[in-house]
């Protein structure tokens, strides 16, 4: 654990306490000495962003548009929140036309600002999805902290859980989840939306992509590699907070009793038992995702490598007939005889148990970890 995810958790067991209803915050603040309004900061980014939302953060302006004032970026959200208007293009010559003396940002400028304004992007999405009648079509994902602490097999450690979980848009039944923690990253993110393909490609029989995928996660945030995907499988990811009260009552019942459940085997739970109560809960309706899927079986499936942009990419030296990632050892047929080489490795950081392992132009086959 480096130091970072040292702080995020001495934080969280801070205000543990408070998130299970057990103290108030004002005895939190007597007994550590810590002010009131950190502790109510510090429970407000859990809340938002889990335990990554209690690490030290840096300025909040750093990467703002400081060549703007704050009247221009004002008028600018007053009126993408108030018009219908979806086009940028219109919506700048809208703002010239608007304020023609004082108006001098830059066509570019505007594009980046807007393209940053929630209530804009909420207002295309909105539009978006009010067309999409067919399932497959547009998938939600929701990147949820929960308020529990489990013992961790594969690291032997006490560790706080997020809760990522996928819904068909069109009828907003449960494709997949997963319990994430520490890993709560870009790549977590990707590898969760890959598993998520999958088990609808198998389900399906038939390789099946969505159009659009919409994230309600800050860690969705590398342009580039989402420029990518799109561009080769016309898939488009995107940051985006949904105002459907239907959903957000589910994730509030799955919170509250995920809370209970917590409570009743007396605070002590084990990563695979809050995945067994999970998997019984989601698909208590919709049976037909309540499988894992079985890599090494599918590990010859065509489609497969086309998914292989979602994983995260690293090159590791072989050693001993093994190579170790992320502090886990994995072994494979394919090290026999390549001891001393690097090889190219592709893996998602939710699913430890395998890795892909790549030459120098072609797939060689996976590795299972070495428990």
């Amino acid at each position: 654990m480096n130091d970072k995810q040292e702080l995020e958790l001495k934080r969280f067991k801070i205000i543990e306490p408070f998130l299970k209803k057990k103290k108030k915050l004002k005895e939190i603040e007597e007994e550590k000495n810590i002010s009131y309004a950190t502790l109510k900061r510090w429970v407000n980014a859990y809340k938002k962003n889990g335990i990554i939302g209690l690490e030290k953060k840096s300025r909040e302006d750093k990467n703002s548009f400081r060549n703007i004032d704050e009247d221009g970026l004002e008028k600018i959200k007053e009126i993408c929140k108030e018009s219908k208007e979806t086009n940028i293009t219109k919506l700048y010559a809208s703002c010239k036309k608007r304020f023609p003396e004082n108006f001098s940002i830059s066509y570019a400028t505007f594009y980046r600002i807007v393209n940053n304004i929630d209530e804009f992007f909420n207002k295309t999405t909105v539009k978006y999805m009010e067309k999409i009648k067919k399932e497959n079509q547009c998938y939600l994902i929701f990147d949820i902290p929960l308020y529990v602490l489990v013992d961790d097999f594969f690291s032997n450690k006490k560790v706080v859980p997020r809760l990522l979980i996928m819904l068909d848009s069109a009828s907003l039944e449960p494709i997949n989840f997963a319990i994430d923690y520490y890993f709560a990253n870009f790549y977590s993110l990707l590898g969760f939306i890959r598993e998520g393909i999958l088990k609808v490609s198998l389900k399906n029989e038939k390789f099946t992509l969505p159009k659009e995928i919409l994230v309600a996660s800050k860690n969705i945030n590398n342009k580039k590699v989402l420029k990518e995907i799109y561009n080769e499988l016309g898939i488009k990811i995107s940051e985006h907070y949904t105002e459907n009260s239907e959903v957000h009552k589910f994730i509030e019942f799955i919170k509250t009793d995920i809370e209970e459940f917590y409570k009743k085997n007396n605070y002590e739970l084990t990563l695979l038992e809050l995945t067994e109560y999970l998997s019984n809960y989601i698909y208590a309706q919709k049976k037909e995702y309540a499988f894992s899927i079985n890599y090494n079986a599918i590990n010859n499936i065509k489609y497969l490598r086309e998914l292989d942009i979602f994983l995260q990419l690293a090159s590791r030296k072989i050693i001993d007939s093994k190579v170790r990632l992320k502090n886990f050892q994995y072994i494979s047929s394919i090290f026999k005889g390549l001891n001393g080489q690097e090889i190219l490795i592709k893996f998602s950081p939710i699913n430890p148990k395998i890795i892909y392992l790549f030459g120098k132009n072609s797939y060689l086959g996976l590795a299972n970890i070495n428990l």
